[in-house]
């Protein structure tokens, strides 16, 4: 009986004391809230074999494009397209703060791999 209790009371205590997995945790790389931005490298690399060389903009009207700042005419000449997000109905603050830090960073890396291969087709021409 005693071995009972004093394993009833380690599970319950390492199911209180350990944190559990809350949907902002990432597993195996994959952000578990948006899984539509786990891979921004391999996205690019996708557009870029479809030839569509737009960059991401983080904002409804094509300005905010993080990463392409520098090269405005890039921008200009190859264009926008709005960062890819599910439809919601509620959002709270906190979802849509989060959800602007993951596109931010998503736009960025992805941004990135598309100048360096914009750069670099530019250079062997």
């Amino acid at each position: 009986m005693n071995r009972l209790f004093a394993l009833l009371i380690a599970s319950a205590l390492g199911f209180f004391l350990a944190g559990r997995a809350a949907g902002q945790d990432s597993f195996a790389g994959v952000d578990l809230l948006y899984p539509e931005f786990a891979h921004p490298d391999k996205d690019a690399q996708e557009a870029i074999k479809r030839g569509d060389f737009r960059f991401v903009a983080i904002d409804r009207y094509g300005k905010d494009t993080p990463g392409v700042e520098p090269y405005p005419r890039l921008k200009q000449h190859y264009g926008t397209k709005l960062v890819r997000q599910r439809f919601r109905i509620i959002v709270t603050p906190s979802q849509e703060f989060s959800f602007r830090i993951r596109a931010r960073a998503y736009a960025e890396e992805y941004n990135g791999s598309l100048l360096r291969h914009l750069l670099g087709r530019e250079r062997k021409e």
